[in-house]
């Protein structure tokens, strides 16, 4: 049985709490918020971008603590699960892997490339497991996807797009997804994803040029960028400045030699296949969500002792770097290489 310790009982730590009572290998055993009363939960209803299953839980056994260090200190667990806001990852991972725990934390890494540099070297400092919650490497429709492109059958990509659009996030704590200083507004929590899929399914680009909207923060909470590769056409946008009634989507499309592939969550299928030559079909999609796929595949490794590296700290780290990129081409209004 792996024990875990979560800390940040939001929305995603609520979701996480859900998977938990799920996965038949993991014990609850520790709980870290600021907010006691964040803690003294019966359900597990929370309010997101994401449907979640509003189940009942009991934690009346669980450890509770205000204190982030105190539960360190009193240990007891495996790994540590943070769910806290991003300004928050880099400092409590460090500490976490010093105090001995293997970790995973939520996406993005953290808000700065020196922030991801500093978990790595503490990863490599002290041997601990680390991952982090991309979890559109798991949701089953990019997953999906991925084995399409990666089978060859249908040829090379010849251009592809990703999209994720959305209502303003003002479910976070003390607002802080929508403080581009804890949160890195939309074009690093939120846009990061498609980031991340552009990576891992396509490599790493030569240059990017981005647009956006920017705050008066400084923060971008809408950005479209376009992607330099040798033979393909590459782009993504995303933003939460829709209107409220609009809620959330995230589509793709890929327009490969010999098929084109649609994801678009909008839609009955959400993902489709229409080859060259052929009739346009339905994609058959496993159960389960991204969320419950990384963390059962988190657990499992922390049971082995070796994880699949599905998403590695490395590769995290390269999302981020990359999304500050497209943040840092936004503010110039100029095109940049890619260095990583």
């Amino acid at each position: 049985m792996v024990k875990v310790a979560l800390s940040g009982v939001g929305f995603m730590g609520k979701t996480h709490l859900g998977i938990y009572q799920k996965l038949g290998n993991v014990e609850i055993v520790a709980l870290n918020d600021v907010q006691k009363g964040n803690m003294d939960i019966t359900s597990l209803a929370a309010g997101g971008n994401i449907q979640t299953a509003a189940d009942s839980i009991d934690l009346s056994r669980v450890r509770k603590y205000t204190e982030f260090d105190a539960m360190l200190k009193a240990g007891g667990f495996d790994f540590v699960d943070i769910c806290l806001p991003t300004c928050y990852h880099a400092d409590y991972t460090i500490k976490a892997l010093d105090a001995g725990y293997h970790v995973f934390c939520e996406k993005p890494m953290a808000l700065t490339a020196k922030e991801t540099d500093s978990m790595l070297a503490a990863v490599k400092r002290t041997g601990r497991l680390f991952s982090v919650g991309q979890c559109l490497r798991f949701w089953p429709a990019y997953v999906e996807v991925k084995k399409l492109l990666d089978s060859g059958k249908y040829g090379k990509v010849k251009y592809a797009e990703f999209a994720r659009f959305s209502s303003p996030p003002t479910w976070g704590w003390d607002g802080w997804l929508l403080d581009g200083k804890r949160s890195g507004s939309a074009a690093l929590d939120m846009h990061v994803h498609d980031v991340d899929m552009v990576l891992h399914l396509l490599g790493k680009p030569d240059s990017v040029r981005s647009t956006g909207v920017v705050e008066a923060d400084g923060s971008v909470s809408h950005i479209a960028s376009v992607y330099s590769y040798p033979g393909m056409a590459v782009s993504s946008t995303g933003g939460w400045n829709c209107s409220e009634s609009f809620g959330f989507n995230m589509r793709a499309l890929l327009v490969l030699e010999g098929a084109t592939i649609e994801l678009d969550f909008s839609k009955e299928p959400a993902v489709s296949l229409a080859p060259k030559g052929g009739k346009k079909s339905a994609v058959p999609l496993p159960e389960g969500d991204g969320y419950y796929h990384e963390l059962a595949d988190f657990t499992a490794g922390i049971a082995a002792g070796k994880l699949s590296g599905i998403v590695t700290g490395a590769s995290a780290a390269e999302s981020v770097k990359l999304t500050l990129t497209e943040i840092e081409s936004v503010k110039q209004a100029k095109e940049l290489p890619v260095r990583f």
